[in-house]
């Protein structure tokens, strides 16, 4: 197991660049109403990243220097996936609401609150549970890159598609810093590993659900996760996180993926395809669950 170069990573840190892209062209080739649904998805779960820092810094991890400086990288550069987002949509016609942040905030109160009760308690209570949250962001960054990589390869904006794929890589990235943290705790730990089944078990959901947004979820799992060929990035994750120690039994992401597509379809029937690109198709896609180093 190498270990990970926190220095390096945050040397290269940093917000995610747009300056570079050419916005007549996104104007003029403009989004769908499906890619605003999503983008304000996204753009609210990145924007809202704090409120899981604040879990995340609970208890022992706080003492520890290399997650402190790891998260104020972290909180930084999901941040400004969201901004990023917002400057994009206002620029193609869509500006989010003023009062965008309050609603969404609003919008998960009560769930943020409980979840953030019950983590500190466990957090303080051992540094073990230390290895769950670590194994939590790294599911999470996985997932949320498959999203992300899941709409580079349909939208028809070449602008959109690359600012999507470098936030897509600095997902990565972060998952690299997340899955390493997690291996090492977890490692040889067979307490650490029953505290973190049960936290997953009982208590994890796919990244954004509760966050005031739980429609765009359901659309977005009903629309590009419907097939085996769109679900093929969630099934490498899957695997990538059953190598970690005492982690072989996890299999989370594709039934509660499935759970919000039901749900979607209780409502409003199957949902509009979507396909792949014919260009990107032949392109060579970057795998799921790559380890990045940093």
């Amino acid at each position: 197991m190498a270990d990970f170069a926190i220095d390096k990573f945050v040397d290269l840190s940093g917000a995610v660049q747009m300056d570079d892209l050419d916005m007549e062209e996104a104007v003029r080739i403009g989004l769908t109403e499906r890619e605003v649904r999503f983008l304000r998805y996204i753009a609210d779960t990145e924007s809202h990243t704090i409120l899981y820092m604040r879990d995340l810094l609970a208890g022992h991890s706080a003492r520890d220097p290399e997650i402190c400086a790891f998260l104020s990288v972290w909180v930084y550069e999901e941040l400004w996936h969201g901004r990023a987002i917002d400057r994009f949509l206002a620029a193609c016609g869509h500006p989010p609401p003023a009062d965008q942040y309050t609603k969404v905030t609003e919008g998960s109160a009560a769930k943020e609150l409980v979840e953030a009760v019950l983590s500190h308690a466990a957090a303080y209570s051992t540094p073990k549970f230390i290895a769950t949250h670590m194994t939590w962001g790294a599911i999470n960054e996985l997932t949320a890159a498959a999203a992300q990589r899941a709409l580079v390869v349909r939208t028809k904006n070449p602008a959109l598609a690359t600012l999507l794929a470098r936030m897509e890589k600095q997902e990565r990235k972060h998952f690299s810093f997340y899955y390493h943290q997690a291996e090492k705790r977890l490692a040889d730990d067979k307490v650490a590993q029953r505290i973190c089944k049960f936290a997953l078990q009982r208590f994890w959901d796919i990244v954004g659900t509760g966050v005031g947004n739980d429609p765009f979820v359901e659309e977005l799992a009903a629309t590009l996760f419907s097939d085996e060929a769109s679900r093929e990035p969630l099934h490498e994750a899957t695997k990538r996180i059953r190598e970690l120690p005492g982690m072989g039994w996890f299999d989370l992401i594709l039934p509660a993926v499935d759970e919000l597509r039901a749900s979607y379809e209780r409502r409003h029937g199957p949902a509009e395809r979507w396909d792949v690109l014919p260009q990107e198709k032949k392109a060579k896609k970057a795998p799921a669950a790559v380890v990045a180093t940093a």
